[in-house]
């Protein structure tokens, strides 16, 4: 047990005097991966700034509309805020920067979203060469963003309204040919009816009538009691059949008046989502209104000014220095061991 205590001790005296033997060794890495990353960062490294800009989303179950409501497929906002990762958006954002040799993916990389969830509060951030070029970058990439997810929407919400119009408009001529039928039937049987109908009743029940006829022919009116008159009197049954052919031409005009109604809402709906499609397939919005079925005008907000700060993010100089002093010890205590192990060996 003494004999093994004895080794170890001899063992981490030897690396010990490895390590002091051959400091100079250790000092050298050191110093060598020390300039490599000053080198590095002051150099070769490009300086990386962020610019950022918080906002708003709060998506409800539906908005009503002068077309009727559209409910959105979705009220989870993280489906709304991906948006900004779709390569529409990010393709357009380039175009319009004139960043031709830089990819999707690599612009995609640059994008941050932070946001809680239970929060409607949202930060993107985007990065770039200066604090101008990452406000510029971060601008153009909201605008874009903001452009699809209202397109996407505004479409989604415009071929939703059609197809809604196209089914009642379907059910209003099904209820059309119903009611003119029930009119046709019901003027067949009023054609038969008699407006007037007469009706024999006794005088004295009538007793002005009585009394005066009494007089003019100077008997009692008891003497009246078994004579009958003739009376003639509007057809109840006329009446009502009347009453209700009366009512159901006003609700055929109701209904060719929904018709009607229907049919040019459904028209300018047409004309507005072929004016979506053009603008998203050439990008000319001439046909389009832009305040139309603009289902997201309430959804989405961003604040009015970017944060851009005066200091990059990367590189991270005074970590990447640490690092490679750390590294660059370590590297030189590894070569100084195998030094003296290769030493000591032959």
């Amino acid at each position: 047990m003494e004999d093994r205590q004895y080794e170890d001790e001899i063992s981490l005296k030897e690396l010990i005097m490895a390590l002091i033997k051959n400091w100079k060794l250790i000092v050298a890495f050191i110093v060598v991966a020390g300039v490599l990353a000053l080198g590095y960062v002051m150099v070769i490294a490009d300086e990386v700034y962020e610019a950022s800009l918080e906002g708003t989303i709060n998506v409800p179950g539906s908005v009503e509309t002068r077309y009727g409501g559209y409910s959105f497929p979705t009220t989870d906002k993280m489906d709304f805020l991906n948006v900004v990762y779709s390569n529409k958006v990010i393709q357009e954002t380039l175009n319009e920067l004139g960043l031709v040799e830089a990819t999707v993916n690599g612009f995609k990389n640059a994008i941050t979203i932070e946001t809680e969830e239970e929060s409607t509060r949202f930060t993107f951030k985007v990065t770039g060469s200066s604090p101008e070029d990452a406000q510029l970058r971060l601008l153009t990439l909201v605008e874009n963003f903001e452009d699809e997810l209202s397109m996407l929407h505004k479409e989604a919400a415009l071929v939703s309204f059609i197809r809604d119009y196209g089914v009642s408009y379907k059910n209003m001529e099904e209820n059309l040919l119903q009611t003119q039928k029930q009119l046709e039937e019901i003027q067949v049987e009023f054609a038969d009816i008699e407006p007037v109908i007469t009706l024999r009743k006794l005088v004295t029940s009538d007793p002005v009538y009585a009394a005066e006829l009494a007089q003019n022919r100077g008997v009692r009116i008891e003497e009246l009691s078994e004579e009958m008159m003739l009376e003639e009197v509007i057809n109840p049954h006329y009446e009502a059949l009347q009453g209700t052919i009366i009512g159901l031409r006003k609700e055929i005009q109701n209904i060719e008046r929904d018709m009607e109604k229907n049919l040019r809402y459904t028209e300018e709906l047409k004309a507005e989502l072929a004016g979506v499609q053009t603008y998203i397939l050439s990008g000319d919005g001439s046909k389009m209104d832009p305040e139309m079925v603009n289902v997201m005008e309430t959804a989405l907000h961003f604040s009015l000014s970017t944060n851009v700060p005066d200091h990059p993010i990367a590189p991270k100089k005074a970590l990447t220095l640490a690092i490679a002093l750390v590294l660059g010890a370590m590297l030189g205590v590894f070569v100084a061991f195998f030094k003296e192990y290769w030493q000591n060996s032959n």
